[in-house]
């Protein structure tokens, strides 16, 4: 009986868990598929938006804080090789000056070697004219004379004497003043050694300091080398764009030109025909004179018999055959004078061979002091893992207020915005200049421009600096203005 009662005790135990069990896993289901609210499922959105808001925001701010470093490491790499320039002058300086002091070194321990042993000789002679100093010793010197040639030859000998110790205190004084000389000079020369060591160790220090800021910036590019690299095709590709503006508006330049050229030219062409027509009928009237003229003189020639007239006749027959030669010389001058004007008058052509002419010698295209930070075609930022940057043209950083400036003669043939700034492209015959970069414009379509006229205001960057960008290009193809200007 106790063990029945014990069983039944534990089978009622177990349906009351089992029941209590079933009871819990209903709500549990309940509970679970009780849908969301709609006040629940807003809040979600909205948090969404939130993340995805400020995810563009950080997205954005990085791409902007990675194209402002990569600007940043492109002009401190451009400082960093104008101070490595200055520092290798600096250092040639040095190397120069530090010969220039062992030479004075040199000349200035023999010339004190020099004056001491004058100081010596000087010394010695008057030791002994100290002891050969008194009028009676020198009057006993010349009256103890054998003869009166000896005693004239001893007086001679005491005035020669007197002036050779005379002449030998001049030359101290004169060879105390050069070494007095050489040793300023030595001063001056150590002076401007210790003022060109100064400089280098101020420069030295800048370019610690730009490396250490430009390996920082060029760590967080690295860091961020996947969104750097995505920026780069975004800024290609605007670029490109830009590019492909330019290129547009350069091809209807170059259609353009092509076209007033060819009208210019017909224009001369049919000028030249009313001159020419013009020469032509004034040299048909010279040349008929001159055939008739020699037409005479033949049947002159003819006619003649007696000597005197022969030779009247060969005259006059000569000068008709020279007067003929002329005219047909004056004819052929004529026609090369015409297509010579026709060729020369062109203007553009005339532009575009002044243009090359000044290769190598065309003026900066911005005022005031500056500095090329970017230079033109591919080339890689140091220390940057695969990147590459192509450049159609080159910056220049100037100081702040800097202007652009015609790099040569020629009419402004496109003025456009892009983006904040505007573009200015000025026309030098085949050649085109183009000035990227400014906040301002002075200059309008169609106008003549003469070399180093300014074109407008450069305005600053994102990094604060002021920088040009200038491209030049003959035509459709695109030059390195490294190569142009001076």
């Amino acid at each position: 009986m106790p063990q029945k009662t014990t069983r039944s005790r534990t089978k009622q135990t177990q349906t009351t868990a089992s029941k209590k069990t079933a009871t819990t896993k209903k709500k549990t289901t309940a509970t679970k598929s009780k849908p969301a609210t709609k006040q629940q499922l807003q809040n979600k959105k909205t948090q969404t938006r939130k993340k995805i808001a400020q995810s563009k925001k950080e997205s954005a701010k990085l791409a902007k804080d990675i194209k402002q470093t990569l600007d940043s490491v492109v002009i401190i790499d451009g400082h960093m090789k104008d101070l490595k320039h200055d520092i290798d002058s600096l250092q040639s300086d040095i190397d120069s000056i530090n010969r220039r002091i062992r030479v004075l070194d040199k000349e200035y321990k023999k010339l004190q070697a020099e004056l001491q042993d004058k100081k010596d000789k000087y010394a010695k002679s008057l030791i002994y004219l100290r002891r050969q100093k008194s009028t009676q010793q020198k009057l006993m010197f010349i009256f103890s004379a054998e003869n009166f040639s000896q005693m004239l030859r001893r007086m001679r000998y005491l005035r020669e004497y007197s002036a050779f110790q005379k002449a030998q205190g001049e030359q101290i004084k004169a060879k105390q003043a050069e070494v007095q000389a050489k040793q300023a000079e030595l001063s001056a020369a150590k002076a401007k050694l210790q003022k060109a060591l100064n400089a280098l160790e101020s420069k030295k220090e800048q370019l610690e300091k730009m490396k250490g800021n430009c390996e920082k910036k060029v760590k967080f590019l690295n860091t961020n080398l996947q969104t750097l690299q995505k920026q780069l095709k975004q800024y290609e590709k605007e670029e490109a764009e830009l590019d492909k503006q330019i290129e547009k508006i350069i091809q209807q330049e170059i259609a353009e030109a092509r076209r007033k050229a060819e009208e210019a030219r017909k224009k001369r062409e049919a000028e030249a025909k009313r001159k020419a027509e013009e020469l032509q009928k004034e040299q048909n009237l010279k040349l008929a004179d001159a055939l008739e003229a020699l037409r005479k003189a033949e049947e002159a020639s003819k006619r003649a018999k007696t000597p005197a007239e022969k030779k009247q006749a060969k005259d006059a027959l000569d000068k008709a055959n020279k007067a003929v030669d002329q005219a047909k010389k004056e004819e052929k001058e004529q026609k090369a004078q015409i297509q010579k004007w026709i060729a020369e008058g062109d203007e553009d052509v005339k532009l575009s061979k002044d243009f090359t002419a000044n290769k190598g010698r065309l003026p900066i295209p911005i005022t005031g002091a500056y500095n090329i930070v970017g230079h033109f075609g591919r080339y890689t930022v140091p220390g940057l893992k695969r990147v590459v940057l192509d450049n159609k043209g080159i910056d220049i950083r100037g100081r702040e207020g800097a202007s652009a400036r015609a790099v040569f003669d020629g009419e402004v043939s496109s003025i456009f915005k892009y983006g904040k700034t505007y573009i200015v492209m000025l026309r030098h015959g085949s050649y085109i200049s183009v000035y990227s970069g400014l906040t301002k414009v002075s200059v309008k379509k169609g106008q003549k421009l003469k070399t180093r006229d300014t074109i407008g205001a450069i305005g600053k960057d994102k990094n604060g600096d002021t920088v040009l960008h200038f491209q030049l290009r003959k035509e459709s193809t695109k030059l390195n203005p490294e190569l142009w200007v001076k």
